[in-house]
């Protein structure tokens, strides 16, 4: 292979912050940009998996540094993109991974305090890291990517009105973000991550945290036979991996999606052509 095609993928010397990075998803985003040279802050509320997930990267031969912060707060988005410029410089890179599901569920079984912790959670974090991150990178004058994980839930409606809700306003948000950003040469695209098996669905299963949704009080269409039927029956027959959720942001962070802006690329199996 000629050595300029690898080197499209090559992240050396850039600085990516990987938020929600403790477990799951993020923790193989930061595994895949960190093989692909660049450091990453690993920023959670949970330290202790912060810490983890940044010790095997440097045992792996990387750079990390693990950051707790309050994501959804704009001073948290401020202090982890502090830490990322104390620790390595600058910053080039932002995978606003963060968010949760916990809390799903129909409109008559939510409450008001269930939707602003999912809003909190889904879409106020996005907003704060991408205001924090992109006033550095314009400071720096030499561009950056930013790459929010939405779901395909944002395209599609399957687990609950708030949940959903809050995933595809972070698909337009990154729409309107790239426009935003687009001349100072800042790209913005989205992952939409179908069925990912993940340590948190696991711990559901076990009994040992709670139910992702709230069970329905009355018929609902969410989670339902039609909608249910999409999940079991993926083309490509298979849940995805964080691994692949990666590869897929080491894409659009990498000088091969160079003319990439505003896209929300569905990694998902297929699940949504049913």
């Amino acid at each position: 292979m000629d050595e300029s095609i690898g080197a499209l993928l090559a992240l050396d010397g850039q600085v990516a912050i990987v938020t929600g990075a403790a477990t799951g998803i993020g923790e193989g985003i930061a595994h895949v940009l960190a093989r692909a040279g660049a450091a990453v802050v690993v920023a959670d509320l949970d330290m202790k998996g912060a810490r983890r997930v940044a010790e095997a990267i440097g045992a792996q031969g990387g750079r990390a540094r693990a950051v707790e912060a309050d994501l959804s707060d704009l001073a948290g988005a401020e202090a982890a993109v502090g830490a990322a410029v104390e620790a390595f410089g600058g910053l080039d890179i932002l995978v606003n991974n963060a968010g949760s599901y916990q809390g799903s569920g129909s409109i008559h079984d939510i409450t008001p305090e269930m939707w602003r912790k999912l809003r909190a959670a889904n879409l106020d974090t996005v907003f704060a890291c991408a205001k924090a991150a992109s006033r550095q990178m314009v400071a720096q004058g030499r561009g950056g990517a930013i790459v929010n994980i939405t779901s395909v839930d944002g395209v599609h409606p399957f687990l609950g009105v708030n949940y959903d809700t809050f995933k595809a306003g972070a698909n337009f948000f990154t729409q309107t973000l790239a426009l935003d950003l687009a001349p100072h040469g800042i790209r913005v695209n989205a992952i939409a991550p179908g069925l990912v098996l993940v340590e948190t669905l696991d711990r559901v299963r076990r009994g040992e945290l709670p139910p992702i949704t709230v069970p329905p009080s009355v018929p609902s269409g969410l989670r339902g036979p039609l909608s249910g039927s999409r999940g079991q029956h993926i083309p490509l027959g298979r849940a995805g991996t964080s691994e692949e959720i990666g590869q897929a942001v080491l894409f659009l962070c990498s000088s091969a999606a160079s003319y990439v802006t505003g896209q929300i690329l569905a990694v998902d199996g297929g699940w949504l052509l049913l």
